[in-house]
């Protein structure tokens, strides 16, 4: 570990960073330090007009009223101390509504008398042992120039600067006084010095014992002395000037050779005059560099947070480094677990002023024994600020970063109980496309450009990117945008548990997995903040709070609200960190949301109910602001109209769409799935069908289910349902998606379930057959206007409650359940439609063998006439769909609807002898067209080729059910086509 000087000057070198990076400075020299100083500091005293300058040179004494006070002593004392009992300088003091606290009242009361007195020279009894004890005597100062200073000089030799230019204290009213300011204009003429040159005078007066008496005499003695050279006969002598050359040519050039600000011996005078000096520097260079850095930045229009901001980064990004090192090569001050808990649990100042006196105070702890690592010594005095809870924040903060940690054992939110896998075992990067950014401007701070995202990118460019925008702009915001199941909820869950793992455990293991690469990568330093919609049976629920006549929420009642709508399983770190105490929980939540650099992740808005998604949106973006939140990344299906705008506003326009998921990720995920997810007891035969290449392969190329293997989400559930019912034991297509449905929706308790499920079987079987297709108002192929699409939902439902629905069923209501909390449908440019074809084929299926069944229970001519009807329907409707391709070769906007002829093969497909009759009337249907089809176009003939081709394929590549009949009919047809 550096020594406490090493230390204490990385502290003081982090503070002039920021002008470097923004190029004011090339380098922090000495004479611009100096300059800083007598700008910032000021002096001491100024000339006195009824006064011979003359006078104030040779005298060692001075009265206090010629004592200018200055910011120096504000910052130093503050607003006012206990014992102050003169009267407040209106045109220094801070007004008397705003007090600011100093180091005398930002320090232990101990620590910092042991500063005031180390920072006197003399032992005079006036130095108060307590420096806010009062003394009488206000005629004269204290011998703050120190009589020891002119004791024991060689007088043959040249004396330095430091001998007499160290000097120091504190006056009996408080004041300030240090030579580390420059004391004014007071002139004195070299030729009043010749008497002191080399006489015998000189040398008898140098070997006396300095007192009251001969203190001038002994000045002068020492002046002549040092101006006994060549050049210097006829130099005028200031104090300023004395104060300027001790700094450029020996204190500071020292100092910045060294990279040292004092040592650890004594010089001999038995008061750690090396110690002295470094308390000297720690409390004047951060204040007047803490003052330049606001004067230079606020003249290039930063606002004073973006300042504290840029001096708390540089900080934290301290290095210890030789004299002549380039930035970037030294040693990192702080221990990385040190800046992640001085960046994310301690409260930071608001003034640039107020970081030069944590820096300040920083530095006494470390020079003075309280502290022997720079680290803990910014983290003591932050925690003392806090009142002694920030440690404690830091102990929860660290439990809550263990209990995220362990989401990794659990890769799906949404999963079965049982079902669970890790992300080492699952997970398959996705990848990304950037669809818009803001273009940045203004200077870069630091090397390297910016990664280019208008192209497809792999997830370590996406952090990349966020990592450069957070150093570009101080924030850093992104929307994450893709369809239901594709896999954002998996990326951002994994991405928060992976950072807490790197932190807590320093396993970096699943971040790599997450990010594809973690080189250069910092967000491993951010605190994630999950933040998710709440699942089942409380889906949509408890936003009262955000409903339209609601008086707006603060940032707080906010984040409370936040914190109630968490799923248990986000929760629960909170929990385990505050003790299962709910309200120190929730506090928790906030002060992680408050954390400079919290990762906030507010993950499916999409799901938020429609009545007050805009109002959330709109408080979440008031609460960012409120929270001064730096990174955000915010996920959502594509979502409508103001919303989707409100949203990009938050964001600030950088959105990141998830690339479709390729076939060879879709077969890398079926193949882990099937490892992860069979049966314990389960032999390889078992599975073989499934996890060969040959079974993917079947069940990719059946008709309609490459966009069910395009989706991770419903693979997943896909593989679920497969490794339930082997295809050895009969499980068919339709089984399988029957079963997929089932897993799919987001409320399987509510009352409302089965209807939702009949309601969604009637206009799937309607919409696919084109009878509630109105081209006037569709904006798509295989949607309805969402208007349309309300009216007919009610009119449906109310046929399915025999009646007794509410006729005033509130749009917001519908669309939550059906679009929003199911996942099963999709709102896109004003239109309703299921998301895929073939999930909408299914349901209309469902509808169709629905009817048979209510056929078999009554056989009624009129149903057997209704089920005749519906089979006609889809018929026609594939027809339609086959001329629609022909159109879209013409006609490259025209959208072909696939699902007519899903919904026929899926209805071959299901297995029960009463299905029998009507697979028979399909397939004689189409027989018969293949067969006698004279058409020109040959619509009808192609559809029927086209179906009885994919029939023999659709159950993932086995033949259909057939009756006898049928393979007559096959028969036939394999005899003509030879």
């Amino acid at each position: 570990m550096p020594d406490v000087y090493q230390q204490a000057f990385a502290l003081m070198e982090a503070l002039w960073q920021p002008l470097i990076e923004h190029g004011v400075i090339e380098r922090a020299t000495a004479p611009q330090l100096s300059k800083w100083i007598e700008a910032h500091v000021g002096a001491s005293f100024p000339p006195n007009p009824d006064e011979p300058a003359r006078r104030h040179v040779y005298n060692a004494h001075h009265a206090w009223d010629d004592y200018r006070r200055g910011a120096l002593d504000a910052y130093f004392w503050g607003k006012a101390t206990e014992a102050a009992e003169h009267e407040p300088d209106a045109a220094t003091d801070p007004a008397p509504d705003a007090p600011t606290p100093g180091l005398a009242q930002l320090l232990p009361r101990d620590l910092f008398d042991e500063l005031c007195r180390l920072l006197s020279t003399t032992r005079d009894a006036r130095i108060p042992e307590q420096p806010y004890a009062s003394f009488g005597d206000y005629a004269k100062g204290l011998w703050f120039y120190g009589l020891h200073q002119l004791d024991g000089l060689d007088a043959k030799k040249r004396p330095q600067l430091t001998d007499q230019f160290c000097q120091r204290g504190i006056g009996p009213k408080g004041e300030l006084i240090l030579r580390s300011r420059p004391f004014g204009g007071i002139t004195l003429d070299a030729t009043d010095l010749d008497g002191y040159r080399g006489s015998s005078k000189t040398r008898e007066l140098l070997a006396q014992a300095t007192t009251a008496d001969n203190l001038i005499e002994k000045r002068l003695a020492f002046l002549g002395r040092y101006s006994n050279v060549a050049g210097w006969k006829n130099a005028r002598f200031n104090e300023e000037y004395f104060w300027h050359r001790q700094y450029k040519e020996n204190r500071l050039d020292t100092l910045f050779d060294t990279r040292q600000l004092g040592s650890q011996t004594s010089t001999g005078d038995g008061m750690r005059t090396g110690l002295r000096l470094a308390l000297d520097f720690a409390v004047c260079l951060p204040f007047a560099i803490a003052c330049e850095v606001e004067k230079r930045l606020g003249e290039r229009h930063a606002s004073t947070e973006q300042i504290c901001d840029e001096l708390r980064d540089a900080l934290l990004a301290a290095e210890v480094r030789g004299a002549h090192d380039k930035p970037g090569t030294g040693a990192p001050l702080l221990e990385p677990e040190e800046r992640t808990e001085l960046a994310t649990v301690y409260s930071w100042p608001s003034t640039p002023c107020g970081y030069a006196a944590v820096v300040t105070c920083a530095l006494v702890r470390l020079l003075l024994g309280r502290a022997h690592a720079a680290g803990r010594a910014l983290a003591d005095h932050l925690d003392e600020l806090s009142g002694g809870t920030a440690r404690a924040t830091a102990s929860r903060a660290q439990h809550y970063l263990a209990g995220v940690a362990a989401w990794s054992e659990m890769l799906d939110m949404r999963g079965t109980a049982g079902d669970q896998a890790s992300y080492e075992e699952l997970y398959v990067p996705p990848a990304f496309h950037m669809q818009q950014s803001l273009s940045g401007t203004g200077r870069r701070r630091g090397p390297g450009a910016r990664s280019d995202l208008s192209t497809a990118a792999n997830p370590a460019a996406i952090l990349a990117y966020l990592a450069e925008e957070d150093e570009r702009r101080g924030t850093a915001r992104l929307l994450i945008q893709a369809g239901s199941g594709m896999g954002k909820t998996t990326y951002v869950k994994g991405l928060a548990a992976g950072i807490a793992q790197a932190r807590t455990a320093g396993d970096a293991t699943l971040f790599s997995l997450i990010a594809g690469d973690v080189r250069g990568v910092p967000l491993m330093d951010w605190t994630p903040v999950l933040i998710a919609q709440p699942e089942a049976d409380l889906a949509g629920s408890g936003f009262e709070a955000l409903v339209k006549d609601a008086p707006p929420l603060d940032a707080d009642a906010f984040a409370h609200l936040l914190y109630r709508q968490l799923p248990d399983t986000l929760k629960d770190p909170f929990r385990a960190a505050a003790a299962d105490d709910e309200t120190e929980a929730r506090g928790l939540f906030i002060e992680l949301l408050k954390s400079r650099d919290a990762l906030v992740i507010v993950d499916s808005i999409d799901e938020v109910p429609l009545e007050v998604r805009r109002r959330y949106i709109e408080q979440l973006t008031a609460l960012v602001n409120a929270y001064r939140i730096r990174h955000l990344i915010v996920t959502s299906r594509p979502l409508e109209g103001e919303s989707e705008t409100l949203v990009e506003q938050l964001v600030r326009g950088t959105i990141v769409a998830l690339e479709p998921f390729d076939l060879p990720r879709q077969r890398a995920l079926f193949g882990r799935l099937v490892e992860a997810f069979a049966e314990p007891g389960s032999t390889s035969d078992d599975t073989d069908d499934l996890a060969s290449p040959l079974g993917f392969d079947a069940i990719a190329e059946t008709p309609g289910f490459g966009d069910i293997v395009a989706n991770p989400l419903v693979l997943t559930a896909l593989v679920r349902a497969l490794l339930r019912t082997s295809p050895r034991n009969g499980t068919t297509a339709f089984a399988v998606l029957d079963e997929l449905a089932a897993l799919l929706p987001k409320l399987p308790n509510q009352d409302l379930y089965g209807y939702d499920e009949q309601v969604l079987e009637r206009i799937a079987f309607e919409l696919t057959c084109g009878i509630l297709t109105d081209p006037a108002q569709t904006q798509t192929g295989d949607g309805l206007p969402v208007q349309t699409f309300v009216s007919t939902y009610a009119t449906y439902e109310d046929e399915a409650r025999g009646g007794t629905t509410d006729d005033n069923t509130k749009q917001a209501d519908v669309i939550d359940r059906m679009v929003t909390r199911r996942g099963v449908l999709a709102v896109h440019e004003g239109c309703v439609s299921f998301e895929s074809p073939l999930m909408r084929a299914l349901f209309a299926a469902r509808h169709v063998l629905a009817s048979l069944g209510s056929y078999a229970a009554q056989k009624t001519d009129e149903l057997s006439q209704k089920i005749g009807q519906q089979i006609g329907s889809l018929l026609n409707a594939g027809v339609r769909t086959v001329a629609a391709e022909a159109t879209t070769r013409a006609d490259p906007t025209a959208s072909p609807d696939p699902a007519p002829a899903y919904a026929l093969l899926l209805i071959l497909s299901a297995r029960n002898p009463r299905y029998q009759s009507m697979q028979s009337v399909i397939y004689r249907s189409l027989c018969n067209t293949v067969l006698f089809d004279v058409s020109e176009l040959q619509c009808e003939h192609d559809f029927a080729v086209r179906m009885l081709r994919a029939a023999r394929r659709f159950d993932f590549g086995r033949p259909c059910p057939r009756a006898p009949e049928v393979e007559l009919w096959e028969a036939r047809l394999t005899d003509l086509s030879a």
